[in-house]
């Protein structure tokens, strides 16, 4: 399991940020390139418009292009690829994860020891992978020697005659998957709705238990430390929910288009750096004011909010959404709207202008009336 979540797709950012020793910027359109006989003696970092690597890397690579990226070289330890299109055409002995949506590739001279995530428009595999692959895309293709259980969901899947494969292969497409009678499939053939591990009710209620004691260990330092940033938050989903909505749309639309091009410029890195940490803290903290938006509705406590009860106002919230995320099936569609009306109350309640009260003079003594004169005896 350990390894699995090692080469997941949520991997990509958090490393650039804090496992990277060694840096290679490119500029412009120029290639940034790895001649071959040369290594990489520490866990490195390439970031360039075209990338191409024909040397040896003794630890972790990462290699993030906005065009082209090529990997023909030898990896002794995991690579992770981030680019607009990707050849893998070398020999990694560890883990492979890749993402490229203008199309991915692992050629017939391509060979991956360990288990491998691609993610692409078009991905074509031709290779050797010996462990575990996941595979999602709009189109695949497979071919070559696969040691492991393959997970493939894409609208086309098609089989090229002459692959093998020792495990179960596991899709999810629109159509029934034929196979050619030059295609060995060691394991069973499976169609399903998702190539996510199957789970019980049960094990669904665990996880979600879990995460929903991570979130109350988060949200519990938010309200203390900034009451009124969450309780802002918290009105202004009550009073406009409607501007809450707008502002959380272009959050999420925007935020990761500004992270990109600050990242894409060499003095911009520290900028993108803080903002892709800020854009994150911030989409996970969606769903803890949408918490407190819902304990509050819920308990409706007519007295004053202290720090008690607005940790049991909090509790119930996120009682109600883990417990209805693990329900069969409502999660995909609880996460967006969640995700846009926190972020949207969070990006609101930091844009007003904080207001602070002013103490109001005491209030003026009456004014002295000097008491009337005695009444004179009559003479």
């Amino acid at each position: 399991m350990k390894r699995r979540l090692a080469i997941g797709a949520l991997l990509f950012l958090p490393a650039l940020a804090a496992s990277a020793y060694e840096w290679r910027l490119g500029a412009g359109t120029n290639v940034l390139a790895l001649p071959a006989g040369e290594e990489l003696a520490e866990e490195s970092l390439w970031v360039g418009y075209r990338l191409d690597v024909l040397g040896g890397a003794a630890r972790d690579l990462w290699l993030v292009a906005t065009a082209q990226t090529r990997f023909a070289g030898t990896a002794q330890d995991d690579v992770r690829i981030l680019a607009g299109s990707a050849v893998v055409a070398g020999d990694i002995q560890r883990n492979l994860a890749a993402y490229a949506p203008n199309g991915l590739h692992l050629a017939t001279n391509s060979a991956v020891r360990g288990e491998v995530l691609l993610v692409g428009g078009s991905v074509i595999c031709e290779g050797t992978v010996a462990g575990d692959a996941w595979i999602l895309a709009d189109s695949a293709t497979l071919g070559g020697q696969w040691l492991g259980n393959v997970r493939v969901q894409a609208r086309e899947i098609r089989l090229v005659p002459g692959t093998r494969i020792a495990g179960d292969l596991v899709y999810a497409a629109p159509k029934a998957l034929v196979v050619d009678p030059g295609v060995s499939i060691g394991g069973t053939l499976r169609r399903r709705a998702g190539v996510a591990p199957e789970t019980s009710f049960g094990s669904r209620l665990a996880i979600h238990g879990y995460l929903f004691l991570a979130a109350l260990l988060v949200g519990m330092p938010f309200v203390g430390f900034f009451p009124g940033l969450a309780g802002g938050a918290v009105r202004k989903l009550r009073t406009a929910p409607w501007r809450v909505l707008l502002a959380g749309a272009a959050t999420l639309f925007l935020g990761p288009f500004l992270v990109a091009f600050a990242l894409m410029t060499f003095v911009g890195i520290p900028l993108g750096i803080l903002l892709g940490a800020g854009f994150v803290g911030m989409v996970y903290l969606s769903h803890v004011v949408v918490a407190l938006w819902l304990g509050h509705r819920l308990l409706r406590s007519p007295l004053p909010q202290t720090f008690a009860r607005v940790l049991s106002s909090l509790a119930a919230g996120l009682f109600l959404l883990y417990f209805a995320a693990a329900l069969p099936g409502v999660a995909p569609f609880l996460v967006l709207p969640v995700a846009v009306f926190g972020t949207g109350a969070l990006v609101l309640a930091l844009g007003q202008r904080p207001t602070f009260p002013y103490p109001l003079p005491p209030p003026m003594p009456p004014p002295w009336n000097p008491p009337p004169p005695p009444p004179q005896k009559p003479e």
